[in-house]
Parts: C-alpha cells; sequence; structure tokens
C-alpha cells in the first residue's frame, strides 16, 4: 500500500465512532464530551477534526449542544458560547433588560401575515413608535377579513423580533439621540419585513401552496416513457465517458437525464437517483441541468425528493440557488426547510437572504430546523461584513477540494 494513502486510512479519515461506553478507549480530548448528558455517540473523521454528535432520542438539542460545545472546548474553531446562545434562542431575544442604544422590534402578525412594526427605546422617555407595512400587505389583510369567520382577529399576535442597534446615536441630546434611533431601526425593519415577503410569499400565506405559480414542465427529448434503473445506469455510464475525455457541454446522456427529472413523474427510485446524479455534474451542465434540478427542488411532491433536490442544488455550487432556497423556508415540510436553509447558508451572500432567513426562524417551531436558520443567516452576515467563515464556506464538496493539502 503506498505509504502516504496508509497514513490516511490509520488517520481515522475513515471515521471512527465512540459510545459513552468507549470513554477508556477514545482520544482524552473526547472524554469530557463522551460524558456529556443526552450523547448517544460521537464520530469522528480526520483526527478528530470532523466531529458530528448523535444525541438519545429523549434528550433535546438545545439541552445538548451547550455543554458539548464547551466540552470541546468553547468553540475555538466551532461557534463560540455567545454565538451557540444566540442560535439557541428560537423566536427572540429572551433578555428583557433594556440595553442601551438597543431598540426593541415587535412585528404583528395574523395568520402569519405581517401588519405592523412596533420599536421601542430603552429609557422609556420615547413613545412606542408603530407603522403599517406598504399596500401589499394591506390589500392581502383585506382578503383575510373576507373569508367566513373571526379567524382573521383570533389569529392576531404581537412576536418579538429582539433589539437592533442603531448608528443613528451622535451624541447630542440623549432623548433626541433615542427618537432618532426608534426611528431609524423601525424604517430599517419595514424595509427588511419588505424584502421577506415577496408577492409569491403573500399569496401563499392567503391562498395556500396551489396560488404559487410553478414552472411548466418542460417537454423531454425522450419523450413520457418511463425509464428503467438499467438504462439510467447505462446513461450515467455514457456520461461518466463523455467526463473521462474531459468534453464539456451538455451531451445527450445529461440532456435526457435533465429531462427526465423535468417531468416529475415516473418511478421514484430512477427520479432520486437522476436528481442526484445531476448534483454531481457541476461545472459540465450549465442551465439545461440547474433549471431542471431546480423544477424538481420546486415541483416534486414527496418531501424525500424535494430534499434530493436541494442536496443536488448544493453540490452544483450555483449561487443562483440561494434565493430559490430561501422562497422553500416556509415549504411544508420540516425536512426541506432545514435543507434551504443549509442551501442559503452555504450560497447567501446578499441581505434580501437575511431577512427572509430571519423571519423564517421566528416562525420555525421545530428546533433543528430553526437553529438551521439561524446558524445561515450568522454565515450570511458574517460574509456579507467581509469576515472569513471558520472551516470554509460554499458546499462540503467544494471545501474539501479547496482545503490546503500538507
Amino acid at each position: 500500500m503506498d505509504k502516504p494513502f496508509e497514513d490516511m486510512i490509520q488517520s481515522g479519515l475513515r471515521g471512527v465512532s465512540y459510545k459513552p461506553s468507549d470513554v477508556s478507549r477514545s482520544p482524552a480530548s473526547l472524554v469530557n464530551l463522551l460524558g456529556t448528558d443526552g450523547i448517544e455517540s460521537v464520530f469522528i473523521v480526520n483526527q478528530e477534526k470532523v466531529v458530528t454528535l448523535n444525541k438519545k432520542p429523549s434528550a433535546k438539542w438545545e439541552a445538548v449542544l451547550p455543554p458539548a460545545i464547551e466540552a470541546l472546548g468553547g468553540g475555538s474553531s466551532l461557534l463560540s458560547l455567545d454565538e451557540m446562545a444566540g442560535l439557541l434562542s428560537i423566536g427572540g431575544n429572551d433578555d428583557t433588560t433594556p440595553s442601551l442604544g438597543g431598540v426593541t422590534i415587535r412585528l404583528q402578525v395574523s395568520q402569519k401575515l405581517p401588519i405592523q412594526v412596533e420599536a421601542s427605546g430603552w429609557s422609556g422617555r420615547v413613545p412606542p413608535m408603530r407603522a403599517k407595512l406598504s399596500a401589499r400587505f394591506g390589500s392581502a389583510m383585506g382578503m383575510l377579513m373576507e373569508r367566513p369567520g373571526d379567524a382573521f382577529f383570533k389569529g392576531r399576535a404581537w412576536l418579538d423580533r429582539g433589539l437592533r442597534y442603531s448608528d443613528a446615536l451622535d451624541g447630542g441630546e440623549e432623548a433626541e439621540d433615542e427618537e432618532r434611533a426608534v426611528a431609524s431601526a423601525l424604517a430599517a425593519e419595514l424595509a427588511e419585513v419588505e424584502a421577506a415577503y415577496p408577492d409569491e410569499r403573500l399569496a401563499a400565506l392567503i391562498f395556500g401552496e396551489k396560488a404559487i405559480e410553478r414552472p411548466k414542465e418542460p417537454s423531454a427529448t425522450s419523450g413520457d416513457q418511463a425509464i428503467s434503473l438499467e438504462e439510467l445506469e447505462r446513461l450515467c455510464d455514457v456520461d461518466a465517458e463523455y467526463e473521462a475525455r474531459e468534453e464539456t457541454g451538455l451531451n445527450d446522456a445529461l440532456r435526457t437525464l435533465a429531462a427526465l427529472v423535468s417531468q416529475t413523474k415516473g418511478a421514484v427510485a430512477t427520479r432520486r437517483f437522476s436528481i442526484a446524479y445531476l448534483g454531481g455534474t457541476a461545472g459540465r451542465g450549465g442551465d439545461a441541468v440547474f433549471d431542471a434540478v431546480v423544477h424538481a427542488f420546486k415541483s416534486e411532491k414527496l418531501a424525500g425528493l424535494r430534499r434530493t433536490a436541494g442536496d443536488a442544488l448544493s453540490d452544483l455550487g450555483d449561487a443562483r440557488a440561494a434565493p430559490i432556497a430561501a422562497a422553500a423556508l416556509n415549504d411544508r415540510s420540516p425536512l426541506v426547510r432545514w435543507r434551504a436553509a443549509r442551501i442559503v447558508g452555504e450560497l447567501g451572500e446578499d441581505a434580501a437572504v437575511c431577512a427572509a432567513l430571519r423571519q423564517a426562524a421566528m416562525e420555525e417551531g421545530a428546533f433543528e430546523v430553526a437553529f438551521e436558520m439561524k446558524d445561515a443567516l450568522r454565515k450570511v452576515e458574517r460574509r456579507l461584513r467581509g469576515e472569513e467563515e471558520v472551516g470554509g464556506s460554499g458546499p462540503m464538496w467544494r471545501q474539501l477540494q479547496e482545503r490546503p493539502r500538507g
């Protein structure tokens, strides 16, 4: 066996799993982690550089993660405990103590439809300011109120949006400074909510998902006939031959696979295999492959297939997937919402997706999904500030490819 390859195998690149009962044979750095309440097993790869935790079914992630992070050293190469605390805070800031310069924001909703925003200062001297959203929201509210019954009024609630810090403080009169800060934070929140609710999302809130316009199914070059797994494997072999010869562009095999995925019908196993294969063609398939995977992500009825399409979008690494994934943050399946947040965290690079993530995390009821949304928001915000992301950015396959060797 080649010596460098043998060293990689012995270093644990293939991964090693430990349970609390294995603490006597585990690396010293994992002893505290294995002793953490709620941990069922720990899987490590590449000399403990990649650590995967499995919790007991009865344990909750919000209770397991903080002590687990502390047992790993408090986040020297992971999240800091402060960052972890922020991610674990679901549904707004739990700290109700006013903070100097911090403007408290609340959002009034009814049946998840935003109605108005309220901003309050930190001293109590400046009355809270409220502002309604644009006419788009007013029209949507009118349509909801036309429904039979009083569900619209029963569904009203004020949601805590946490603190906002304004740059309007200039060291002048304290009351004037506070009033400017409140007004500035209110305007910023209004703009953020507007960006988080495009017309398509408002229509879905009023009429349900049927109101969302789905792309028409493109015609398939292979017709509507079913394709067997054997035929599919042959097509993949043909494409592999093109790749081996370093030929670029959309060959006939990829064209057929893209057309098959675009039909969103046929055997489930065949569609899943096709979607996953297209995800591995980054740099070769172009718009035809990207559009086919997007179509599956939006239109497949099975949540598992939409999730597979999300995996493929992540693997393709095309930044155009970020706003598409942001629109799926309210998908009916928590699995798809979780995958959508991962995509946005990997590829998102603008304020609009930040607004969508912040709103979605506030509304999310599943802890794991809300955690992923907040972590994605943290990553995108770091990129917007020009800060280097710990562990790299983009899909995992790209991070592995770009990691310095040696």
